[in-house]
């Protein structure tokens, strides 16, 4: 029986625990880690005070492993409201010059060869990369796009050899196009691959029927759109999009070029015998009547009727002409051819 506390150090010469010097005392207490042996009233046996000895030494070795061994931390499963604002360096977002050929929704990666604004890119799609708006537009303080490029109406994107037209087009946000006084709705992407061997431009636009259109002198196979061989040029009257190359049969990786636009403008000019006017921004076409002769459609009723030089009508009866202003001179019909 022990009827005080005691501590207890292991005697490597005779390999039993015994009670410690007081030196020994001093660097257990003064030690992070040390084995007290409290005993009030009981008896310690061997086998209790070895067990202890065991557990005290496998805990010192379980924790100098620890210390040595480098730690990797599941951000996932063991992090928990992570705070990186204290950090002084982060880059969470893959960075390269060209677009990865694969990808899963919901990744992002900054493309560095691109113009500044326009350098991150969302997968919206399964191997489909689409550049996201940002920034604020001039000199207004609100979010969106900067440039007509950031745009996601008709913006195209190439992965895996597939090129997509107007990824961001839906029922919930359809891309529209206006020609003339009629607007054409789409409401769906559209993808071009090509299917050949040729080389060639490959002219993406809206043709002036409303069509989503691919064309070039390269094969192409188009679904959502419509392939017109030969293309050479956007067409007249038509809404251009972009170009993008085609080299031995494969679509260029980098070779799309953005031609969609938010400002234009069309001239009107006259020709012989034309007149054109403009009032409020409304161009109005007629014709010169000092160069082209006008018809009247009710022939005047005297020779000093109101009319222009080369003002010309017709009856039952007469072929009229007006020779000078306010004169009309009258020819009767024949009674043959």
């Amino acid at each position: 029986m022990f009827n005080k506390k005691r501590l207890l150090s292991w005697n490597q010469s005779v390999k039993l625990f015994g009670p410690a010097h007081r030196e020994t005392v001093k660097g257990i207490l003064m030690s992070s880690h040390f084995l007290e042996a409290s005993i009030f009233m009981k008896t310690c046996t061997l086998k209790i005070c070895v067990l202890a000895s065991l557990s005290f030494g496998f805990g010192l070795v379980g924790q100098a492993l620890a210390q040595t061994q480098p730690t990797t931390v599941n951000l996932q499963t063991q992090g928990r409201n992570p705070d990186f604002s204290g950090f002084s360096f982060t880059r969470p977002i893959a960075v390269g010059t060209a677009l990865p050929a694969t990808c899963q929704v919901g990744q992002l990666f900054f493309n560095s060869a691109a113009a500044a604004g326009s350098n991150l890119y969302a997968c919206t799609a399964t191997n489909v990369w689409t550049l996201e708006a940002g920034g604020s537009g001039g000199s207004g303080s609100g979010s969106g796009a900067s440039f007509a490029a950031q745009l996601g109406d008709f913006s195209t994107s190439l992965a895996s050899g597939t090129l997509t037209i107007g990824s961001g087009c839906s029922a919930s946000t359809p891309c529209n196009v206006r020609i003339g006084n009629t607007v054409y709705t789409f409401k769906s992407s559209a993808t071009v691959t090509s299917s050949g061997s040729t080389s060639g431009l490959v002219f993406i636009y809206v043709d002036s029927a409303g069509n989503l259109t691919a064309g070039s002198q390269a094969t192409l196979s188009c679904s959502g759109c419509l392939y017109v061989s030969g293309i050479t040029a956007f067409p007249v009257g038509s809404v251009p999009l972009a170009t993008w190359t085609v080299t031995g049969g494969n679509l260029a990786t980098g070779s799309g070029v953005d031609f969609r636009a938010f400002l234009s403008t069309k001239a009107v000019t006259s020709g012989q015998g034309i007149l054109v006017t403009e009032n409020s921004g409304i161009s109005t076409i007629s014709i010169d009547p000092s160069v082209a002769a006008t018809f009247v459609p009710t022939p005047p009723t005297t020779s000093a009727s109101t009319c222009s030089t080369g003002q010309f009508s017709v009856d039952s009866n007469y072929y009229y002409v007006c020779s000078a202003p306010n004169v009309w001179k009258r020819i009767a019909w024949g009674s043959s051819f």
